[in-house]
């Protein structure tokens, strides 16, 4: 092995070390020592080993090559990625997406001249053919080049806030800390981030989290999903991560996420009793009510329930080094229009894609972004000056609006279930494409919501606001069906709330075939509904159209009154 290469040697060997049982600490691990639990070793291969990484370049032929043949130089600090030599471009680079080759090691020819360039022989136990690969190893080979699978670190981090970053350490010398360094893994940052939300114990209804000790993620769901059936729960048929027990005032309701149950009922003496039933066939803990889960702040108050993300909202902005900015009333001018602009001066696109990523991960709480982030989503192959502008003029309403999130109050024990359609018309100035807006409520409370460019062009803001209306249709008549099983409830029709008249019109009378023949076939689907009785359509006027917010650029003064009826709040003030 060529000296430069010592180093890599001498840490996994390290490594290694750390991981291996010592009398000096009574046959445990200095790692067992630290950490307080055993160490897992799978994913551990032999240095020097073929790896094969894959090829995330963008645009692959069908003939192109998926992976590269590089050499295993052992683990990535803090996280259990792989660092990786490339020995056609001299390269070191830390992936994940890695396949190993079994009973295979590279041969390194040590009788070549240390001023000529080295080969690397590949030997393959289940072929006697040698593949033979030259590289120039004479320029700094310790430059990590992270591969296109991590060239986003901040979007990883920030779009997924219970997951690390494998790309995050700071290269420090020995004698920059004292003691050793402790890295947290997944499960770890999987138990500090669930601390759990729950409702108000005064009214009888308890929502509480329930977590198993980590292990296998995977098998342990699934385990606990046989569990539930095994104690009576049926799977929902509508949310299959959702399991209920019992109806009425006995129902209790439980959300499985990977190895987290969240529990919810009107019985807390039921709840307790479930918990017992479970714990006596895994190792959980109870984390009682919740109030923080994956990114989202929860605030239990007498009679309401408030959602935020403002810590990761802040941390986006000093990801992006925008905790500064002046703060702006909207997130997009109006009457803004964007296009790929080809002819506009090109900005990074793994910069742009990781801002995008961060925030539609922050639209779980912020539907008043969800029109400017999906117009800026659709430039991401090559972004420009024009787009960047606009992600700026978000990231700065952001900053004026932290704080905000959506407040659920106790309704009525009736169920009502209603929504609001809207479109605007051809939007998109490259395909000249509509963008369909669509949100519903529970009792006043808004739980669902969208904003998304429609798939075929209309001819008419008619067939704009009917195509529309037949996609929210679908979403009625899904949470009809959940709502309906979870409640044990006869469902009730759905009211949707229209803009336009003609599509109203459309929608209940079949006459006007002449204007509606080109329209295809599935956008019909709306009058089926209609006639069965599962969906009542109405007319609203377009100043209170919840949904306007969600197809298009408001201006400051309009927009904080569409924020308003569309459900989001100032929640520092509700706090305060």
């Amino acid at each position: 092995m060529p000296a430069r290469f010592w180093g890599e040697a001498v840490r996994h060997a390290v490594y290694l070390l750390n991981r291996l049982p010592t009398k000096a600490l009574g046959e445990r691990t200095p790692f067992e020592a630290w950490m307080g639990r055993k160490p897992h070793l799978a994913h551990l291969k032999v240095f020097g080993c073929i790896a094969y990484a894959k090829n995330t370049t963008p645009h692959l032929k069908k003939l192109d090559d998926r992976s590269s043949p590089m050499v295993y130089l052992g683990v990535e600090e803090g996280c259990k990625a792989h660092r990786l030599f490339d020995p056609r471009h001299n390269k070191l680079q830390v992936s994940r997406d890695v396949i190993f080759q079994e009973n295979s090691e590279w041969t390194w020819n040590a009788g070549a001249d240390k001023e000529d360039l080295p080969e690397f022989v590949v030997v393959n136990a289940f072929n006697t053919d040698e593949v033979i690969v030259t590289a120039d190893i004479e320029t700094a080979a310790e430059d990590v080049t992270p591969s296109s699978s991590l060239s986003t670190p901040s979007s990883t981090r920030a779009s997924s806030p219970s997951t690390p970053s494998s790309s995050t350490q700071a290269t420090t010398s020995p004698e920059s800390h004292e003691g050793p360094v402790c890295y947290r893994s997944i499960a770890d940052i999987y138990a500090n981030t669930e601390e759990i939300v729950g409702i108000d114990e005064e009214e009888n209804e308890v929502m509480l989290m329930m977590s198993e000790e980590p292990t296998c993620y995977q098998e342990t769901a699934t385990e606990a999903c046989w569990s539930l059936k095994e104690l009576g729960f049926k799977k929902c048929n509508q949310e299959h991560a959702v399991y209920t027990r019992g109806k009425r005032e006995a129902s209790i309701l439980v959300g499985v996420y990977v190895d987290d149950l969240i529990v919810t009922g009107r019985s807390t003496e039921g709840i307790n009793k479930f918990k017992q039933q479970m714990m006596t066939e895994f190792e959980m803990s109870d984390l009682g009510l919740l109030s923080y889960y994956l990114g989202i702040e929860v605030e239990q108050q007498k009679s309401r329930i408030l959602l935020r993300q403002s810590a990761y909202a802040k941390k986006i902005l000093s990801q992006f080094q925008m905790a500064d900015c002046n703060a702006t009333k909207q997130p997009m001018e109006p009457k803004t229009q964007l296009h790929k602009d080809l002819e506009g001066t090109p900005i990074d696109a793994t910069e742009y894609r990781c801002v995008i990523g961060c925030l539609r991960y922050l639209l779980h709480t912020r539907p008043d972004l969800s029109y400017s982030v999906g117009m800026a989503s659709r430039y991401m192959e090559k972004p420009t000056s024009m787009h960047h502008k606009v992600i700026k003029q978000i990231l700065r309403y952001l900053k004026g609006t932290i704080y905000f999130g959506l407040a659920y109050t106790k309704g009525p024990q009736e169920i009502s279930i209603f929504g609001y359609s809207d479109s605007d018309l051809a939007g998109d100035l490259d395909g000249r494409k509509s963008t369909s807006g669509m949100a519903f409520y529970f009792n006043e409370s808004l739980v669902s919501w969208n904003s998304q460019k429609q798939k075929t062009v209309a001819l008419s803001s008619c067939e704009a606001e009917f195509m529309a209306a037949t996609t929210a249709a679908c979403q009625a008549l899904w949470l009809r069906s959940l709502v309906s099983e979870l409640t044990s409830e006869e469902p009730k029709p759905v009211t949707l709330f229209v803009d336009n008249r003609s599509a109203i019109a459309l929608m209940k009378n079949p006459v006007f075939h002449g204007r509606s023949k080109h329209i295809d076939t599935k956008f019909h689907f709306i009058r089926e509904c209609i006639e069965k009785g599962q969906i009542v359509v109405e007319f609203v006027n377009t100043g209170e159209q919840r949904a306007d917010a969600l197809t298009k650029a408001l201006p400051g003064v309009k927009l904080a009154a569409m924020r308003q009826l569309l459900g989001v709040r100032d929640l520092q003030s509700c706090l305060d």
